[in-house]
């Protein structure tokens, strides 16, 4: 298995992404191809990856291009290469720590969608102290139509039933009320068709319930889900800081810390972005995942480890039949 990995736009640079392949290769065979600065490829690896390639270019796609137009008018930009690789034979999915845009632009207009699905998402499981949540859409999506948001729980459904092995998983529409005639035009509409699908439906769920387990997929446009998210990590951060100053505060406080230290990091590494790596890009013709721009090594080994699951478990094809029952 042959697995391309853009070595730009992690903040920490290649090296992070080299050394995250070399993590991941101690847990699964595969043949690491990165795209990125040769020559600076080559020292990083220093000999430690017997079997691996490399795409040579220096050009890649910022943070803060417009993402359509740096598809279409860089070719030899890191993505552009290796979307093109990842439709030739023999390379089997993609991973990239770059701009967010320049993934979703390049699955649209390079590996295509999938027949019947209008808008790809990005599939990012939360931390939950209940059943396994997914939240969809993160970002991708800013301006969605009520169809979208039913593609976007369809997918879900395949990839919690395939990947994550949990049997007709629980839908809901992130919403301001649970009440079925709470929301705006977007969100009653999406209601309905929720509704009337074969989906499992169990209908509106307030952004309190983020990481409550209520259940498994938690449907949201690409706007109301970003700001979602964000706000919840931005409160665990908060209360991070919180936590620690409380500690320090007093020799009686760092006796209680130190008592309590294993189960207060086993607990608080549930919110740790690292564990989780990174999130599938659902909807395309291509495996393609997307790591957090911040990932440091173990974040990028299991976000390569996520990504070999995805594609092992075939759920490309099992969302196309899905969407042709």
């Amino acid at each position: 298995m042959k697995i391309l990995i853009d070595t730009f736009g992690a903040d920490e640079g290649s090296k992070v992404l080299v050394d995250g392949a070399i993590l991941a290769l101690k847990q699964k065979d595969f043949i690491p191809v990165f795209v990125g600065n040769e020559s600076e490829l080559e020292k990083l690896i220093d000999g430690k990856i017997k079997d691996y390639e490399i795409i040579h270019t220096d050009e890649y796609i910022s943070n803060d291009e417009d993402p359509v137009r740096a598809i279409r008018r860089k070719k030899n930009s890191s993505l552009v290469l290796a979307y093109n690789k990842l439709n030739e034979e023999g390379y089997d999915g993609l991973l990239s720590a770059g701009s967010t845009g320049g993934l979703l632009a390049g699955g649209i207009f390079i590996s295509k969608r999938i027949d019947g699905i209008d808008r790809p998402s990005l599939a990012a499981p939360l931390p939950s102290i209940g059943a396994y949540t997914m939240l969809m859409d993160t970002g991708a999506n800013m301006d969605c139509k009520p169809a979208y948001l039913a593609e976007f729980a369809i997918m879900g459904k395949v990839f919690l039933e395939n990947v994550i092995h949990i049997k007709n998983p629980s839908i809901g529409l992130l919403n301001v009320g649970v009440e079925s005639h709470k929301g705006n035009k977007l969100t009653k509409e999406a209601y309905e068709l929720l509704s009337n699908s074969k989906l499992n439906f169990v209908g509106n769920v307030e952004a309190r319930d983020l990481f409550t387990g209520k259940v498994n997929v938690i449907v949201a446009d690409g706007f109301a889900g970003n700001i979602a998210i964000k706000s919840a990590e931005g409160v665990i951060s908060l209360f991070k800081a919180q936590m620690k100053e409380v500690f320090y505060k007093s020799l009686k406080n760092k006796l209680a810390a130190l008592a309590i230290k294993d189960d207060l990091a086993k607990q608080m590494g549930k919110f740790s972005s690292q564990n989780i790596g990174g999130v599938p890009l659902l909807g395309v013709k291509s495996y393609v995942y997307k790591a957090h721009g911040n990932s440091n090594a173990i974040a990028i080994s299991n976000a390569i480890l996520g990504l070999i699951e995805y594609i092992n478990m075939d759920v490309i094809n099992k969302i196309q039949g899905e969407l042709n029952d």
